[in-house]
């Protein structure tokens, strides 16, 4: 069990959710997961995540959901 969950709602925002991929491969200490909650983007987003996932850099867990609005 991982000790700290980079938490990240994100909806359309793959040109953002890449710098933060970057970051966090960077970071020294991998003891944490990634967990992403897609709320119906409708960009490359969940692409673009699976690629990364299959990396295997860093922990990651993508949820996409139905668009719930504001």
């Amino acid at each position: 069990m991982k000790k700290i969950t980079v938490f990240t709602p994100t909806y359309n925002r793959a040109y953002t959710l890449s710098k933060c991929y970057k970051s966090l491969k960077q970071q020294t200490c991998k003891d944490f997961v990634w967990l992403i909650i897609d709320d119906g983007s409708t960009d490359n987003t969940q692409e673009l995540v699976e690629e990364w996932i299959t990396e295997n850099e860093i922990e990651i867990q993508y949820h996409y959901q139905k668009n719930q609005g504001m």
